[in-house]
């Protein structure tokens, strides 16, 4: 099987990312700067990018700011996969995402996540988290 008939990950730039993200996911701002991008394409057209960025806590945790796929349910689990083993290679101890209440979580959980209780924002939060309300927390 060629590359150019299944969905396979690519290394992505940060402004690519952006790019990706503007033109197909209408709600998502650019972000100013990431740790990493990955994107996964199908049929030789990039379908899907997620951006890492904010590290948390300790210093050793990274967290998914953004993520959106075109290319089907598979898509969403591959991203979320590859963004954990490449930030377990960039040597973070964790690597989190929140997802809204009501959106699915079946990518988290096929890319092996483990879902945490309870969702704490550790104080402050943004404009955008408190509009969510309800948010679940997922480590990779």
């Amino acid at each position: 099987m060629s590359q150019d008939s299944a969905i396979y990950l690519v290394p992505l730039s940060l402004r690519e990312a952006n790019d990706f993200l503007a033109k197909y996911g209408r709600s998502y701002r650019p972000m100013r700067g990431c740790k990493f991008c990955v994107g996964c394409a199908l049929d030789g057209k990039l379908a899907g990018a997620v951006i890492a960025g904010r590290c948390r806590e300790d210093g050793q945790t990274v967290q998914i700011d953004r993520v959106y796929a075109t290319g089907g349910r598979t898509a969403y689990g591959m991203l979320y996969g590859a963004a954990a083993r490449a930030a377990q290679a960039l040597g973070y101890w964790r690597i989190i995402a929140f997802l809204p209440e009501g959106r699915p979580d079946s990518a988290l959980r096929a890319a092996g996540w483990q879902r945490m209780e309870p969702a704490d924002s550790g104080g402050k939060q943004t404009a955008y988290e408190r509009r969510l309300m309800v948010r679940r927390r997922w480590r990779g």
